[in-house]
């Protein structure tokens, strides 16, 4: 929800509303949101801000939310010390992003920015300060240091866990911004650019998917909107574009964004429940029905409205038992992270192993050129090879020996090295997946299993005793739905659940399918081998995005195989596999949605 135009709206907004302001307190929603109370213009205000990464959003709350954190985190602290009793200075996005920068001035401790980074998984609250003291200004020469943050990222965290696209976030260290927008500038697009955009489409290619492959900051539900207003249909192809009226149209919403012509609305159903937002008419999402557009003052009140009605995890009943599960996951994980980067440092790099190898193998070779006493051996030009040291009281040949033994020394301990590696990596994974498991319960028996599956592999540190809550149900078993043709699905809700699906309901000839690349639900079509039609199949690839840490990303690839493909992977935690072939397809997040359920399989 929170793309690029949200995001520009919610900066306008801000420094209307609440700049200059002075801030009065900052208070912990729970741990991935936090609250600023500002004094401004007369009156206060609630500035929330929030990485969870289902719902990332920074918003002015109409009332003051209730704080459900206990122990604050480095974060809240950081945020009290530093941005407490400061000026909110300015508010502001960098071109086309998802992310927002307040700057703060401190009587005391200076210049401070919270960075609100609303990317879906990969969203994040930062606070920085100047890399050198006594630095000020928009752009210090020496960069930001990153002072506290919601989310942690260690440098080699992003290559455990394939896929994340996560930059290292490491208190104490240099703030990286997310790489630079790929695609054309939307404000300076031009007729040329864009005939040649379309052009280059695929002849069933869709004009908004297109808009958004190919223009900086195009998000799918502008990209839709788009397409509804140039063409009246928001599923039209590139093809049937016409290019005036399309440029036309791009033009009218680069230029909302520099004049600041906002609309912000809520789209109902016919019960007038909220379906989405926006700081413009969503006309698409209402199919031309312009009574389920309702109209708002503002984006933050638009999008207040949606999340209180739909998915507002500030308002989740259940949000201190979850903020504790995933403290200790967030503690086994780092626990993890320190001994893997422990393991790291003690091997030598494979190119320096070789070297060792290499350079024995010159010192014999070249043992004749040798002096007495003589410090460094200079190998031919054509080696490419730096001097090799010698120690100069022994011989030619004691020194390539030492050299040797060094070779089979650091082999021997990256071959011992290796197997311990892969079962850090593995108990990342299985921590991923808990985590995704977490994000995932809608219910307070769900949010028992993951601390229940915590406990029992021994990586999170469980209060003995701790159990579920008084009078709290068991979580249900699996999802189970029914296509349209007749087949039974099944969704794992946690990973002792995939477990379940996988090896024990399922049949060796129905599909398996899995998000690809990330923590997610085992989801399997019961076929038996029959033939499914490319509706069943994308039904349930629509699942498999949904119930999975990729569902905010839009557009997921899914890997779908035969049961008789999976298997359990050595050594690993419930719900781990290793897929032999598989197919990947592309679907949409909450497509599966669609299908009708008929509720828990407890088999």
């Amino acid at each position: 929800m929170f793309d690029s135009w949200t995001t520009a709206a919610v900066a306008a907004e801000l420094n209307q509303a609440v700049v200059p302001g002075r801030v009065q307190q900052v208070v912990a929603v729970d741990g991935q949101t936090m609250v600023l109370e500002l004094y401004a213009h007369g009156r206060r205000h609630y500035l929330l801000a929030s990485a969870d990464r289902q719902v990332p959003r920074v918003l002015l709350a109409g009332v003051r939310p209730r704080r459900g954190v206990e122990a604050p985190s480095p974060l809240l602290q950081a945020l009290r010390k530093l941005v407490r009793g400061a000026g909110l200075v300015e508010v502001n996005q960098p071109p086309w992003e998802r992310i927002l920068h307040l700057d703060f001035q401190h009587p005391a401790h200076g210049h401070t920015r919270l960075v609100a980074e609303l990317m879906g998984r990969r969203a994040n609250l930062l606070l920085l300060r100047p890399a050198a003291a006594g630095t000020s200004g928009e752009a210090p020469a020496e960069g930001w240091r990153i002072i506290g943050a919601v989310h942690t990222v260690r440098p080699q965290e992003s290559a455990s866990i394939p896929r994340t696209g996560l930059r290292p976030v490491v208190p104490g260290g240099l703030y990286q911004p997310p790489p630079p927008l790929h695609g054309l500038s939307p404000e300076v697009l031009a007729g040329p650019q864009l005939r040649e955009l379309l052009e280059e489409a695929r002849p069933d290619a869709l004009l908004w998917r297109t808009l958004v492959e190919g223009i900086a900051g195009m998000s799918p539900p502008v990209a839709r909107e788009i397409s509804w207003r140039a063409t009246g249909d928001a599923e039209a192809k590139a093809a049937a574009a016409d290019l005036a009226q399309l440029l036309a149209t791009i033009a009218d919403f680069t230029g909302m964004v520099r004049d600041a012509r906002w609309q912000p609305c809520v789209v109902v159903d016919g019960a007038g429940t909220p379906l989405a937002f926006a700081p413009y008419p969503l006309a698409h999402r209402a199919g031309g029905d312009l009574s389920r557009l309702q109209p708002t003052a503002t984006i933050s009140e638009a999008a207040a409205h949606y999340f209180e009605h739909v998915q507002d995890s500030a308002g989740d009943p259940y949000a201190s038992a979850r903020g504790h599960v995933a403290g200790l996951i967030a503690r086994a994980r780092d626990r993890l992270q320190r001994r893997r980067d422990a393991m790291a440092r003690e091997l030598m790099p494979p190119a320096e192993v070789e070297a060792l190898r290499t350079a024995g193998e010159w010192i014999l070779a070249l043992s004749s050129e040798i002096g007495p006493r003589q410090l460094e051996l200079i190998p031919p030009a054509e080696a490419g090879l730096p001097p090799i040291p010698l120690n100069p009281a022994l011989s030619p040949a004691d020194n390539a020996a030492r050299y040797f033994r060094r070779y089979r020394k650091a082999r021997r301990a990256a071959e011992a090295a290796g197997p311990r590696l892969d079962a850090v990596d593995a108990d990342l994974a299985y921590l991923a997946q808990l985590d995704a498991d977490l994000t995932l319960a809608s219910e307070r028996g769900e949010i028992d299993a993951v601390t229940a599956a915590l406990a029992e592999s021994g990586l999170g540190r469980v209060r003995k005793g701790a159990g579920p809550a008084p009078g709290v149900p068991k979580a249900a078993g699996p999802r189970r739905f029914t296509t349209a043709e007749g087949y039974t699905i099944l969704v794992g809700r946690n990973a002792r659940q995939n477990e379940q699906v996988t090896f024990d309901l399922a049949g060796p000839d129905d599909l398996w399918l899995h998000a690809r690349g990330v923590p997610g639900s085992h989801v399997v079509i019961r076929s038996g081998g029959q033939p499914v039609s490319e509706a069943t199949l994308a039904q349930a690839a629509g699942l498999a995005a949904t119930y999975s840490a990729a569902r905010a990303e839009g557009w997921v690839d899914v890997s779908v195989a035969p049961r008789r493909r999976v298997r359990r992977a050595p050594g690993g935690r419930p719900g781990m596999v290793v897929v032999e072939v598989e197919r990947v397809v592309r679907v949409r997040a909450r497509e599966g949605e669609d299908i009708t359920t008929n509720g828990s399989d407890n088999a």
